[in-house]
């Protein structure tokens, strides 16, 4: 807008104050925001990120733990938790309990966290971003991407999953001979032998799944104050 019509409206206004007109005041609007309780937050974008702004009340938060059993590597659990409370000065309760068996690791070397693509995954708590359908080159299907870890010693450790053996719309293919990446086939082979990720049933899988979607969406990273998944044991 040019400064012309401005300063017309300035003199309109001067002369009406002049005549002893009374004028409403005028106030220019300030830029939106969103409002969380009685705060006001403005929008920002994290990709992959859920924005969780200081004036909310965290009322859930959950955890998947993979305990490992070094005895029996392949009998390990995977856990998952989640708490309640009623506001922010409330107890958290805990909400839900349920375990299901899962392994990791395979080879000599298999309970070494810092041996890539044969050891078990360092301890250590991991944010993640969930899929239902992944299409990839040898894990398809639902499966949790956690986030790269280093070890002990400072190995980077990547590509970690919580996955199993499954096709992208978790099915499963043809049953051939031998063993085969798309098809749970325990116990004719030890599918819960990973390279490096954590691997369960399907079906375990799938109600890991549901319960996580109860609350939570697929392809979000959420703060780990949220929903995180620990490696322990």
């Amino acid at each position: 807008m040019s400064s012309f019509p401005r300063a017309a409206r300035l003199l309109a206004v001067l002369a009406l104050a002049a005549s002893g007109v009374a004028l409403p005041s005028v106030v220019e609007a300030a830029p939106r925001s969103t409002t969380v309780g009685t705060a006001a937050v403005q929008p920002r974008v994290v990709p992959g990120q859920v924005l969780v702004p200081a004036a909310s009340v965290q009322r859930r938060r959950a955890v998947i733990v993979f305990d490992k059993n070094y005895a029996r590597p392949f009998r390990s659990r995977v856990v998952w938790r989640s708490w309640t409370r009623a506001g922010a000065k409330a107890r958290w309760k805990l909400a839900e309990e349920v375990s299901w068996r899962a392994g990791s690791g395979t080879g000599p070397r298999g309970t070494d966290g810092c041996v890539r693509n044969e050891g078990w995954l360092p301890h250590g708590d991991y944010s993640f971003v969930q899929q239902d359908r992944r299409d990839g080159n040898y894990i398809d299907g639902r499966v949790f991407q956690l986030e790269n870890k280093r070890c002990r010693n400072g190995t980077l450790r990547q590509a970690l999953f919580i996955h199993s053996e499954q096709t992208v719309t978790n099915g499963q293919c043809r049953d051939e001979r031998g063993d085969q990446r798309c098809r749970w086939e325990v116990p004719a082979y030890n599918d819960y032998r990973s390279a490096g990720c954590i691997k369960m049933s399907p079906g375990d899988l799938a109600a890991l799944t549901r319960r996580f979607h109860r609350y939570h969406d697929a392809g979000v990273r959420y703060p780990t104050s949220v929903v995180k998944v620990r490696v322990t044991g």
